[in-house]
C-alpha cells in the first residue's frame, strides 16, 4: 500500500531552515468534500505545483482508502506517525507533522490529537476554518494558520488583530521575486513573512501575513485567490 505520508521540496527546504525538526505531511486528492471551503481556490490547488503532479496516483490511492476503510487508514496513519517520531527522536530532532497538505479536513486529525500520546511533537495546518483557528488558538500540539482566500477578510483581520493567528496570502509574486514587506488587507498595512522558506509556522509570532508564492495553475490566476502583490 502507498505510504500516508510524503517528503516534497518545501519539506526539504524546511529541515534545512529548521534542522532541529523532521518535515513530513499528507498529500490526498482534494474534491469539495475534503475542502468544504474552497470554491475560490480549488481550480488552482497546490495539487498542480512542484512534484504533486507525479504523484496523482499516490494521491488517489489514499484518498480512497480515507473513504473506503477509514479505520485503516486511520490506523496506518499513527502507526507511520509513530515510527518517523521514534525515527526522527532518536536523531535528536522532533517531528512536525501536517495532515492537510491539499485538503482543510479535521476528522482524522482530530483523532490523533486526541490520544493520549500524540504520533508527532508537534502538528501543524493551513485552514480556511475560521472556528477550528478560534478553538484551537493557544493549543500546543496544534498550530493553525488562517487560508485568506479574497472573500474571508474579516475573519482574516480579526485574527491578525488580536494575534489569534498568522493568515497566509497566495501573491502573484514571481519565483525569483522578493515578496513585498507589508501587505494591505482590509485597509490595514500587516508585515510580511516569506512563507515559502519553510514550513514551520508555529516557530513564528503572531500578527503576521504568510506571503505565499502563486504556484502551479494558480499563475495564471487572475480571480480571488491570487492577490496582485502591493509593493509596501
Amino acid at each position: 500500500m502507498t505510504t500516508l505520508l510524503s517528503k516534497t521540496i518545501k519539506t526539504e527546504k524546511t529541515e534545512k531552515e529548521h534542522p532541529d525538526w523532521i518535515n513530513t505531511l499528507t498529500y490526498l486528492y482534494p474534491n469539495k468534500n475534503l475542502c468544504k471551503f474552497s470554491d475560490n481556490c480549488f481550480n488552482t490547488c497546490l495539487k498542480t505545483s512542484g512534484r504533486l503532479p507525479m504523484a496523482k496516483k499516490a494521491m488517489i490511492k489514499r484518498t480512497k482508502l480515507l473513504y473506503q476503510d477509514n479505520e485503516t487508514f486511520i490506523n496506518t496513519l499513527e502507526i507511520e506517525l509513530r515510527k518517523a517520531k521514534k525515527a526522527a527522536n532518536k536523531k535528536g530532532k522532533k517531528l512536525a507533522y501536517r495532515f492537510n497538505g491539499t485538503s482543510d479536513r479535521f476528522e482524522e486529525i482530530k483523532y490523533l490529537l486526541d490520544l493520549p500520546k500524540q504520533p508527532f511533537n508537534k502538528a501543524y495546518d493551513y485552514t480556511k476554518d475560521f472556528k477550528r483557528v478560534l478553538d484551537y488558538q493557544g493549543y500546543k500540539g496544534y498550530n493553525l494558520t488562517f487560508s485568506y482566500d479574497g472573500l474571508n477578510g474579516i475573519e482574516a483581520k480579526f485574527l491578525l488583530k488580536n494575534k489569534i493567528a498568522n493568515v497566509s496570502v497566495v501573491m502573484s509574486t514571481k519565483k525569483d521575486q522578493e515578496l513585498p514587506k507589508t501587505y494591505n488587507l482590509n485597509g490595514v498595512d500587516y508585515p510580511v513573512l516569506d512563507g515559502d522558506k519553510h514550513d514551520l509556522r508555529f516557530t513564528e509570532n503572531k500578527g503576521y501575513i504568510i506571503g505565499l508564492r502563486a504556484k502551479g495553475k494558480a499563475i495564471k490566476n487572475n480571480g480571488t485567490f491570487v492577490q496582485s502583490t502591493n509593493k509596501g
